[in-house]
């Protein structure tokens, strides 16, 4: 039976593969963090003028250029993001064991080729019976070898995305070489389809975000909490008076 939980978790399967190409992507894109710090400093400059918070964008801006200029020496390349890096490496170490494990479960013995026989029948009729078999047989071996919809533990299929694919078809009860999920199968799957999906939305900032900052509110000293993500620019509002500062400039 479909339920909520398995269309979530077949919805968190999908952005896995669906973004994956934009994780490769954005490993050499400049980082940025969740929370970012813009939210202490509008608060604590919010006594700065227009003039001030230009010529401050301006400067960090011409230090950013110069950091990044070729002729500066010790230039090279920019390096790769390491933690997009160690989120794809995480994603996909997780999906792959999960997908070992349930393959391992579900997933039914191939047809193995027809032992070579030591001997045949003497009967003529007996032995091509024998022979039809056998081939019959390694036909269905070959074919069954060749199945894209088996899970493999080796080869070059052995990736994040595909990962994520071959779990989602078991998710939604796709037919084949394999047996239906258990519950307790399907739960796990739950589990880490929902982690690695916020792995993935964190990485390229395209889920919301919310985040309690230390700072107090300087109007009334209440809770500021800060909102943004999914591009958003970020918002510090307050709790108690629901004061609200949002970030300006570039």
């Amino acid at each position: 039976m479909t339920t909520t939980a398995t269309h979530t978790t077949e919805r968190h399967l999908f952005t896995i593969a669906h973004h994956w190409r934009d994780l490769r992507e954005h490993l050499a894109t400049r980082g940025t963090t969740w929370p970012p710090t813009m939210g202490i400093g509008i608060i604590s400059n919010r006594d700065q003028d227009e003039e001030q918070a230009e010529a401050a964008t301006w400067r960090a801006e011409a230090l950013r250029a110069l950091e990044r200029d070729p002729a500066q020496p010790g230039w090279t390349a920019a390096p790769l993001r390491l933690d997009v890096l160690d989120t794809m490496v995480t994603i996909e170490a997780g999906l792959l064991e999960l997908a070992d494990q349930t393959a391992a479960a579900v997933q039914h013995a191939p047809i193995t080729p027809a032992p070579p026989r030591r001997s045949w029948p003497d009967d003529p009729r007996a032995r091509r019976t024998a022979e039809a078999d056998d081939r019959r047989r390694n036909q269905l071996a070959l074919r069954e070898s060749k199945n894209p919809r088996r899970w493999r533990y080796t080869g070059e299929q052995r990736t994040a995305p595909l990962a994520a694919l071959w779990l989602l078809a078991r998710t939604q009860g796709v037919r084949g070489p394999w047996r239906p999920l258990t519950d307790a199968e399907q739960h796990r799957i739950d589990i880490v389809a929902r982690t690695s999906a916020a792995l993935v939305e964190r990485a390229l900032d395209v889920g919301d975000g919310r985040v309690r900052l230390a700072a107090p509110c300087p109007e009334c000293a209440g809770p500021l909490d800060m909102h943004g993500g999914a591009g958003a620019s970020p918002v510090v509002r307050c709790d108690d008076c629901g004061r609200t500062w949002a970030q300006t400039g570039p």
